[in-house]
């Protein structure tokens, strides 16, 4: 519960937290039970992507440091398999659910506080363009965690409904209007613009078929339409991409979409010089490096991070890297493929994470990488536990 409390709020307090937890995990350990859960697609292509980022070093054309730090950003992996035993066994993975919900509300209320008194901010400095509304971190992790929230808020309203529990429904939503009003006129970033929409689609397609689908595009575009005159600021971030285009076509001006753009053509540029293995893991710095020698503008940027996840796995890892890639992805989406409000939380987090890593390598971010391996984890390990109690493959997993 305090590793999702703190994940909205902190990195470096959640690692500290994160590795006692391994620990106490692994001294109680049912060893047979450890072995079943171990030995399941979910947990082994968590490990065998680390794995794969392991064996890639010896490969490498990257310096050590370099290999070390993408290295770092793997290690998480080795964590899902631990989640998934530990949260199949505990009646108190709902308990965690609530802690991250609660936070997040927390923080959204801090959000708005601060869009009248910025000086109450506890955030120092300035993160990618923007502060307004943002107390900690960035606007990119507090966007992503929001999202979910709201999605996940209306999901749950959807089954309050279904259960004919309206005093419940209208609470959520209540909450939920809350975090969609925040991420409208406060501060959101253009990849949960996105995502929400993809979400809420599937949230729509589970519920009611095509019917919810076509629903839930009338719903949307009557909102999108209502918000798109009401909020300068949702308009401008929309716009914005058109406008950053046009600088890096026409001006070569570094913007968030043109450096995208630039990034993505390079990357698919390595990608072809070593399409099988991959240029080892570490590997995309030292790449962007040596091609930025004699150039300038946007061309000279050197990074470390592609902002697409299938690209930051191409450059290292190569064909062996996507399958890897996507099978993981898969195996995970085949967990929450039943009917139930957990499994809907579970397969939200997956296709959050998919649909915002066109746009970023969110696996390997921290705040979106650690809440996709505790979503994931704490939602399989009940979905598991639930479907042992029930004996039934096709039961639904509520809570």
């Amino acid at each position: 519960m305090l590793l999702a409390v703190l994940l909205p709020w902190s990195t470096s307090i959640f690692l500290i937290l994160v590795v006692p937890f391994l620990l106490i995990v692994c001294v109680s350990v049912d060893v047979d039970a450890f072995r079943r859960s171990f030995s399941r697609a979910p947990s082994l292509v968590s490990v065998g992507f680390l794995f794969l980022a392991v064996a890639g070093m010896f490969w490498s054309e990257a310096a050590r440091s370099d290999g070390s730090r993408a290295l770092g950003s793997v290690v998480k992996f080795l964590a899902l398999p631990f989640f998934l035993y530990y949260f199949e066994l505990s009646r108190r993975g709902a308990w965690v659910l609530a802690a991250f919900l609660v936070s997040c509300t927390v923080l959204m209320i801090y959000s708005w506080v601060i869009t009248f008194e910025p000086v109450w901010a506890l955030k120092t400095g300035r993160c990618c363009g923007e502060d307004y509304g943002v107390p900690v971190r960035n606007y990119i992790d507090q966007s992503q965690e929001f999202g979910i929230c709201l999605v996940v808020l209306i999901s749950a309203g959807l089954y309050g409904l279904k259960e004919r529990a309206w005093q419940y429904a209208a609470a959520v939503w209540a909450i939920a209007s809350l975090f969609a009003a925040n991420l409208v006129f406060v501060v959101t970033s253009r990849t949960a613009l996105i995502c929400i929409p993809v979400m809420l689609g599937v949230v729509a397609w589970r519920h009611a078929k095509m019917r919810g689908l076509l629903v839930a595009i009338g719903l949307g575009g009557a909102v999108l339409v209502t918000t798109w005159f009401a909020s300068p600021h949702l308009r401008e971030r929309i716009l914005s991409v058109q406008a950053q285009f046009l600088e890096y076509r026409d001006s070569d001006i570094p913007s968030s979409v043109g450096k995208r753009i630039e990034f993505w053509n390079k990357s698919i540029r390595f990608f072809r010089e070593a399409p099988v293995f991959g240029h080892g893991t570490g590997s995309i710095h030292g790449l962007f490096e040596q091609d930025a020698v004699g150039r300038s503008g946007t061309s000279a940027e050197i990074i470390a991070n592609p902002h697409n996840q299938t690209l930051s796995v191409a450059i290292q890892w190569g064909v062996l890297g996507l399958i890897a890639l996507y099978a993981l992805w898969f195996v995970h989406l085949g967990m929450f493929l039943k009917e139930g409000f957990i499994a809907e939380l579970g397969l939200l987090v997956i296709v959050q994470n998919m649909v915002g890593s066109l746009f970023n390598s969110h696996l390997f971010d921290f705040s979106e990488g650690w809440l996709y391996m505790l979503g994931v984890g704490v939602a399989g390990g009940l979905v598991a536990r639930h479907l042992k109690e029930r004996g039934s493959p096709t039961a639904e997993v509520n809570l």
